[in-house]
């Protein structure tokens, strides 16, 4: 029975989604129920159950999930392992991290890294910052990157700190370089609701405000098209901000707001040879922006 049958399963059980699970790993959605329907014949078990929030593992399921991500972990070792043999050449690293990461850093350092290793393969997961911590803990992925510090027991390597800043409409934000908590208050909030949004939660939780919530939104580049069209204002991480397709006006918070962006894995010791190899890219590139 192919490995990748129950890499789809995994995959798909963790999304909760055929649509997201189909965007992560390159297949339609027919063809990731197909497989899962393949190994359901072959189990003689239902192992999926849709439901209006999405697809959820069965009894069954959730009985043999342990077997089968026990069952991926030891074909990743294996691969580790027969890579060794090749020195850094070949292999797969898998990879978690989110929206911003995904757009603004990785095309970057994969497109340097490809250059010199060409036939090492990646798998990039996209998820929240809880959604990596745990994929990380589970051995679903190599490295991750998290916004530091990381709650869970990881080796981690800061690689930037980013502020987080003011949108304004065009031509209406105060004349001022700093903005105020107060002076946000005094116009309508566009609230990001995302998990990743807990850098500007802590923002007003230090600060003891509460802005005035009028709309909200899950996609940040939604949020960006509100505060465009004059519909209120918010506030997000920088990196966000950068070649933004939207006329914004932007400004420093006061007090000033950052969150530190990094590189985490469980134990540095324990990676493939292509994954050690990546994350001293990684690490690298940091540090040569940090000189820049």
């Amino acid at each position: 029975m192919s490995i990748k049958k129950y890499e789809v399963l995994l995959q798909t059980a963790d999304l909760g989604s055929f649509t997201k699970a189909s965007e992560v790993l390159g297949y339609t959605q027919s063809a990731i129920s197909h497989i899962i329907t393949g190994l359901e014949d072959e189990l003689g078990l239902k192992l999926l159950a849709r439901d209006r929030f999405g697809v959820r593992l069965t009894a069954e399921g959730e009985a043999l999930l342990p077997a089968i991500r026990a069952v991926c972990q030891q074909n990743q070792e294996l691969l580790r392992q027969a890579a060794q043999f090749h020195g850094l050449e070949v292999g797969q690293v898998r990879i978690g991290t989110w929206l911003s990461v995904s757009v603004h850093l990785l095309p970057r350092l994969l497109q340097t890294f490809s250059q010199r290793h060409p036939d090492i393969t990646f798998e990039l997961l996209q998820g929240s910052y809880e959604d990596i911590e745990r994929w990380l803990s589970e051995g679903r992925i190599d490295l991750g990157f998290l916004r530091l510090p990381a709650s869970g027991h990881f080796e981690t390597t800061l690689l930037l700190e980013e502020r987080i800043l003011a949108i304004f409409p065009p031509n209406q934000a105060p004349a001022c370089e700093r903005v105020t908590v107060e002076q946000l208050k005094q116009a309508p909030y566009i609230l990001r609701l995302d998990s990743l949004d807990s850098d500007t939660r802590e923002f007003f939780r230090k600060t003891q405000r509460t802005p005035r919530i009028t709309y909200s939104a899950k996609d940040d580049y939604a949020v960006m098209a509100m505060v465009e069209q004059g519909l209120g204002i918010s506030i997000l991480p920088e990196l966000l901000l950068k070649n933004a397709p939207y006329h914004l006006e932007v400004r420093e918070l006061d007090p000033p707001a950052t969150r530190q962006i990094g590189v985490a894995c469980k134990s540095a010791h324990a990676l493939s040879p292509a994954a050690r190899q990546f994350l001293q890219h990684v690490k690298q590139s940091a540090g040569e922006g940090a000189e820049g």
